[in-house]
């Protein structure tokens, strides 16, 4: 009998670091960087793992547990991590840019 397959949910987020020890608008200057987080506490089946994937409002992957190996992917957008700018930001003066005042 073999053993069962277990995935892990992740999600995943896109944009620049908002605060640099030189000044807060320092991370524009970076490139725009992704960010990996696992959500998921434990190990579970297949199902369960793409249901917790598609209640996500931001983009989130099914891989299996403890691998980099993808299953399933939701199709979303990546979130802007919190306290990071949008990809796209170019001045912090810019509210329309700023993180959260998206238009």
């Amino acid at each position: 009998m073999g053993a069962w397959k277990r995935y892990e949910v992740a999600i995943h987020g896109y944009g620049r670091k908002l605060c640099r020890r030189d000044g807060p608008a320092q991370g524009l200057l970076d490139w725009p960087a992704h960010t990996w987080g696992t959500i998921s506490t434990r190990p579970m089946g297949l199902k369960a793992a793409m249901a917790l994937a598609d209640a996500q409002t931001q983009h989130a992957v099914v891989t299996l547990w403890m691998s980099a190996e993808q299953v399933y992917d939701n199709g979303k957008a990546p979130a802007v991590p919190e306290g990071w700018w949008p990809p796209d930001a170019r001045m912090a003066s810019d509210p329309q840019t700023r993180a959260g005042e998206r238009r």
